[in-house]
């Protein structure tokens, strides 16, 4: 079933990157405002390539799912980052850039280091229907409380910064949909897939989702995938994988694994903060 899940969480990546660039591709010549964040939405609707890159993510939130019911929370999420590599070649290959050797070198060490970590970590299946309603309440407080906290903040700072500061917190909103969508997703089993949709998660799932959403098409107003693209790279996974662990109570490897796989991990920060700089990104603006 790990396989399994490593495969649909890399097709979930690859559809999301696929999203993000016509997204990008629609929102480039926008502009971040607190005041005007609504409308932005509103006239991106009215634009068929975003609405086409939006239904590009629709599927690979499907596949995430998929992966998130059929393997562990630690594995699933870090799989996603590949999202960002396949963003900056879908730029070369459909907005015209030109990858620098520096961006070839990051996407090598992102695959290498993300396929490293997963298989030193090997975490093994927690159970997230164990998880009493105090430790949901705390958890999801907290997250909520740094989203809420890290947007009031970049809403006061400038266009750059702000890109920044709305992608890590679009990043925590992802990675606590992702949390819960694992949680959902156990119920899929012998009763089949209905059974998630009669779990609390599920529905939270779906506003955490949208509303990291929200946030991320004001990241990339405010500054693109240049500014935005750690944040929201990294945030996701982190949280998935300490909730994992330490509330799902997922194990990983111990001993030199684990050392390892810190190695591995922070490698993976620096392919992902090099490549979220590739000139690809950038799309003429300014951030």
């Amino acid at each position: 079933m790990t396989g399994l899940a490593i495969g649909l969480a890399a097709a979930a990546g690859l559809a999301a990157a696929a999203g993000d660039v016509l997204q990008r591709g629609s929102a480039r010549h926008e502009k971040s405002d607190p005041h005007e964040s609504v409308r932005l939405l509103v006239r991106l609707l009215r634009r068929p390539l975003w609405l086409l890159g939006v239904l590009t993510s629709l599927v690979g939130l499907g596949l995430h799912v998929a992966a998130l019911s059929l393997g562990q929370l630690a594995v699933v999420q870090p799989v996603l980052i590949t999202e960002l590599p396949l963003s900056v070649l879908g730029s070369a290959l459909f907005l015209g850039h030109r990858l620098t050797a520096r961006d070839w070198g990051a996407v090598a060490l992102l695959a290498v280091a993300l396929g490293g970590f997963v298989a030193l970590l090997a975490p093994e299946r927690g159970d997230p229907l164990a998880v009493t309603g105090a430790t949901w309440a705390i958890g999801v407080g907290a997250l909520l409380v740094l989203v809420g906290v890290l947007t009031a903040v970049a809403w006061r700072v400038r266009p750059g910064p702000r890109a920044a500061l709305l992608g890590v917190a679009s990043g925590a909103g992802y990675g606590l949909a992702g949390v819960l969508f694992a949680a959902a997703g156990r119920r899929i089993g012998p009763e089949g897939p209905a059974a998630a949709l009669t779990t609390w998660q599920a529905y939270a799932a779906v506003a955490a989702g949208l509303v990291a959403f929200y946030l991320l098409q004001n990241a990339l107003a405010a500054g693109t995938l240049v500014a935005a693209g750690p944040g929201v790279t990294l945030t996701n996974p982190l949280v998935a994988v300490l909730w994992g662990v330490l509330v799902f109570g997922e194990t990983t490897a111990t001993g030199w694994r684990l050392a390892a796989a810190l190695v591995a991990a922070a490698l993976i920060v620096l392919g992902v903060v090099v490549l979220a700089r590739s000139p690809a990104l950038r799309d003429g603006e300014d951030g």
